[in-house]
Formats: C-alpha cells, sequence, structure tokens
C-alpha cells in the first residue's frame, strides 16, 4: 500500500503568499518534512495531528543527506502516508526538488508538484526592483553561485556585461569575493548597480543597494539568507514600491540603506 507524495513550495515566507492550493494540501499531509529556512508563521500551518520532521540542510551545520531524506521519503510513503515535503520558495529552483520527484518515481510513489513563488522573483519586487523592465532590462537568468561539494559556480559572470539583462543570484552572499574579482577580471564595470536582498516578504526583510566595485564592503554583515541582483533594474528601487509585510495588525516596509 503506496501513500503520495506532495513536493509543496511553500514560497518566500510570507505565509500570506502560499497558493491556495499549496494551503489546501498542508492541511492533508500525515507527514510533513520540513527546511530550515521555512518560517514558524506557516510551519503554524500544519495540523496538529501531521507529523513534522526536521530534514533542513543548512550550510555548515550537521543537516540531513539527500540519501537520507528520499529513503525517509519512500519508507513513510510505503506505509501508505501521504508525505508532504514542504520547500521553500519553489520545489524546482535549487530546491533538489527534482531529484526527490524522480527518486520517488524510481520507487513507484505518486508525486504532485505545487509551485510556490521562488525568492528569486519575490526578491527584487519585495526591494522595489522589477527583473525586466521596458528600456531597461529585456531578460532575466537565475543562477546559482553554489555547487555541490562547497563549490563556487562562477559560469555566469559573462552575463553581467549585457546592459539590458538582469541576473538574480542565490546563494552567492558568502561568495561576494570571488564574484566581484572574477568580475572585474572580466571587464565588468566596477559601477554596475547591485542590491542585496535579505528575508525578503518577512518583517525582517531589508535591501543594501551598491555597486559591484563596493560589494564585498557592503555584503559585510548583510543578514542571510540573501539574494543578490545584477543589473541597471537595481536603479528603479529608487521609485518603485517596496513590499509591506502585514503580521497581526502590523505593517513593515522593507528597509533599504547603502
Amino acid at each position: 500500500m503506496n501513500g503520495k507524495l506532495y513536493l509543496i513550495g511553500c514560497g518566500p515566507g510570507d505565509a500570506d503568499l502560499l497558493t491556495l492550493k499549496a494551503l489546501k494540501t498542508i492541511e492533508k499531509l500525515d507527514i510533513a518534512l520540513i527546511d530550515h529556512l521555512l518560517t514558524q508563521e506557516i510551519i503554524d500551518l500544519i495540523p496538529p495531528r501531521t507529523k513534522v520532521v526536521f530534514v533542513g540542510k543548512e550550510k555548515g551545520k550537521h543537516s540531513f543527506p539527500q540519501s537520507e531524506i528520499n529513503t525517509m521519503i519512500t519508507d513513510y510513503a510505503h506505509q501508505g502516508y501521504t508525505v508532504g515535503r514542504l520547500k521553500c520558495g519553489d520545489p524546482y529552483i535549487f530546491g533538489r526538488g527534482t531529484e526527490e520527484a524522480i527518486y520517488a518515481s524510481q520507487n513507484a510513489i505518486v508525486t504532485e508538484v505545487i509551485p510556490g513563488i521562488s525568492s528569486a522573483l519575490s526578491g527584487p519586487l519585495s526591494a522595489g526592483i522589477a527583473p525586466t523592465a521596458r528600456g531597461v532590462s529585456t531578460g532575466v537568468s537565475i543562477v546559482s553561485a553554489h555547487l555541490s561539494g562547497d563549490r563556487v559556480n562562477l559560469s555566469w559572470i559573462p552575463m553581467l556585461s549585457a546592459s539590458d539583462h538582469t541576473t538574480v543570484v542565490l546563494m552567492g552572499l558568502s561568495r561576494t569575493r570571488q564574484i566581484v574579482k572574477e568580475a572585474l577580471d572580466q571587464g565588468v564595470d566596477a559601477a554596475l548597480p547591485v542590491a542585496i536582498i535579505s528575508n525578503a516578504t518577512t518583517a525582517n526583510q531589508s535591501s543594501i543597494i551598491t555597486t559591484l566595485g563596493e560589494l564585498i564592503t557592503a555584503s559585510k554583515g548583510a543578514p542571510k539568507p540573501a539574494i543578490l541582483v545584477f543589473g541597471n533594474v537595481v536603479n528603479l528601487a529608487q521609485v518603485l514600491p517596496t513590499y509591506r509585510y502585514e503580521s497581526k495588525g502590523e505593517c513593515y516596509d522593507i528597509a533599504c540603506a547603502g
């Protein structure tokens, strides 16, 4: 008797940004496997009867290897449980959802994937930055600065030379020194606008507007998790509205420094 696996995208942090389908799916789970970045207000939506298992993969700390998470998914599903893998952002945007979906399929587990809002898109919006804008940016790329085995990924650096393009970098805050060196070595303009956006769409959200040449200094002490946004669209933060997080009757506008 097999159960079912749901890979649930839980968005960037604000529970109001969960899709209705994600919420309805969470409410019917027997088992919830949750990430370490999942906000408490989303965790609080999990029914009391549901067994919650923490399987966070936090950098620099002991965490569950992916193989152990995969085994846990199949063990619970093969016992007939409805299993939810609650993932920050979208399951298929650097969330290992693809690996888990493939593994489940190979083990005859029916799987459904629930889309979620990625911080790669909600992060810029929260800081008043439009990833694409007529006359400013004709396209956007989403990349990761982190590879398996704690390796750095800099293959995307040439995109920074395109004046009409936006590059959103996930897991790049701890790699700013390497990013800046490689970009300057490749002739990228040191005046290229950059935004560091932390804890997007939460009460702790903040943004630092800087340039490529000043990125290393600006990134020191910036809160995690954070994304980096490169491109002329960063200048739109001066005129576009920022995201308003609302909780228990209180509103928080994203703070911008730099």
